[in-house]
C-alpha cells in the first residue's frame, strides 16, 4: 500500500442537521495555495492519495471530505450500503462549512476546487448559491447529467411512485430499480477506467476499509439529483470565476451533452472545455497517456494569472 506524502490530519465536522462529515487535510509548513478536493457518489478521501500526494509535491496544501451518506461520514440509512440524501443542498451545506470554517482560517495565497462526477455537481451549485473566497475551479467529468436507462421523465415517475411507496408504509428509502448493495466488478466490466492497476488500487482500498463500501443509490437520491443536475445548467451564468471543464469521450455514467448545454448558457468567458476522446469516467486514474495531459492541462489552467 502506498503511503500518504506527509503526516495527513482527519478529523469531522457536524454537517447540516448534525450529520458527521469526516475530512482530512494535508497542510504546507510555509504559505500555500490550497487544492479543495470533492469526490465523486460513492467515493471516500482515501481513493485520492495519489492525486493528494501529486498536488502536495506541486506545493499546494489539500483538503478533502467525505460526503455524507458515504466513504467514513455518517451513513443516512440504516442499511449503511444505500447511497441516500434527503436533500441535495445538504451537500452543498457541507462544503461552504467545510470551505468556511476548515479551509479558510488557515489563510492560504490562493483558494482552487477541483471536482470530480458528482462533486462536480456540488461544487458548480456551490459556485452558483454561496459566497465564495473560491478563485478557479475544475470540473472534471461532472455530473451536470445522469445517463439513464429510460426517458427522463419515466425514471423520475417510477422513482416518485417508489418514494412515496416507502413513505407510506415507512419503509427506509428503496434502491433504484435493479439497485443493489455493494458489488466488487472485474476490470473488464468496469466503465471507470482503462487502467489495470489504477482500478485493482480501487478494488484494494474497499476491500481494506470495508466501511467505505456503497451500493446503489436509493430513489429519493436519484430525483435530488436529476433536480440538482438541471439547476446547474439552468443556472450556468451564474457562475462568475474561470471554471475548466474536461470531459470523458468515453463517458457512460454522466452525460456529456448536459455538460455542453452548461458551456453553451454559461458565461463564455468564463467556462473553458476539453474533451478527452478515447477516456472513460476517472479522468484522474486513468491511463497515463490520458492521465498525464488531464493533469498538465489543470496545471495549465490553474496557474497564477499575471
Amino acid at each position: 500500500m502506498k503511503q500518504w506524502a506527509t503526516n495527513l490530519q482527519q478529523n469531522t465536522f457536524n454537517g447540516i442537521e448534525n450529520v458527521s462529515i469526516v475530512h482530512a487535510s494535508m497542510i504546507q509548513m510555509v504559505d500555500s495555495p490550497a487544492m479543495i478536493l470533492v469526490s465523486g457518489r460513492s467515493e471516500s478521501y482515501l481513493k485520492y492519495q495519489d492525486v493528494a500526494n501529486y498536488y502536495y509535491a506541486l506545493g499546494y496544501s489539500v483538503y478533502m471530505l467525505d460526503h455524507r451518506g458515504q466513504g467514513l461520514s455518517e451513513r443516512l440509512t440504516g442499511d449503511t450500503e444505500k447511497g441516500h440524501i434527503i436533500d441535495f443542498c445538504h451537500y452543498i451545506e457541507d462544503l461552504a462549512k467545510f470551505v468556511d470554517t476548515i479551509v479558510i482560517p488557515n489563510e492560504h495565497t490562493r483558494l482552487l476546487m477541483l471536482g470530480h462526477s458528482m462533486g462536480g455537481a456540488i461544487v458548480t451549485r456551490y459556485l452558483q448559491t454561496k459566497s465564495h473566497p473560491i478563485e478557479r475551479v475544475v470540473l472534471a467529468s461532472p455530473m451536470l447529467g445522469i445517463i439513464l436507462p429510460a426517458p427522463k421523465p419515466l425514471i423520475k415517475l417510477v422513482a416518485h411512485g417508489f418514494m412515496l411507496r416507502d413513505r407510506l408504509f415507512k419503509r427506509s428509502p428503496s434502491y433504484v430499480i435493479g439497485g443493489h448493495g455493494y458489488e466488487e466488478k472485474p476490470f473488464d466490466d468496469n466503465d471507470l477506467t482503462q487502467s489495470l492497476a489504477r482500478y485493482q488500487a480501487f478494488v484494494d482500498i474497499y476491500r481494506r476499509w470495508p466501511q467505505i463500501q456503497l451500493g446503489s443509490p436509493t430513489n429519493l437520491w436519484l430525483l435530488q439529483s436529476l433536480a440538482a443536475c438541471e439547476l446547474c445548467v439552468k443556472e450556468a451564468n451564474k457562475i462568475a470565476i474561470p471554471v475548466l471543464l474536461l470531459q470523458a469521450g468515453s463517458d457512460t455514467i454522466v452525460d456529456n451533452s448536459a455538460s455542453d448545454d452548461f458551456c453553451t448558457s454559461s458565461n463564455s468567458d468564463l467556462i473553458s472545455k476539453l474533451r478527452f476522446d478515447d477516456a472513460r469516467h476517472e479522468l484522474l486514474f486513468e491511463q497515463e497517456c490520458i492521465r498525464q495531459p488531464v493533469l498538465d492541462a489543470i496545471n495549465h489552467f490553474l496557474e497564477p494569472q499575471c
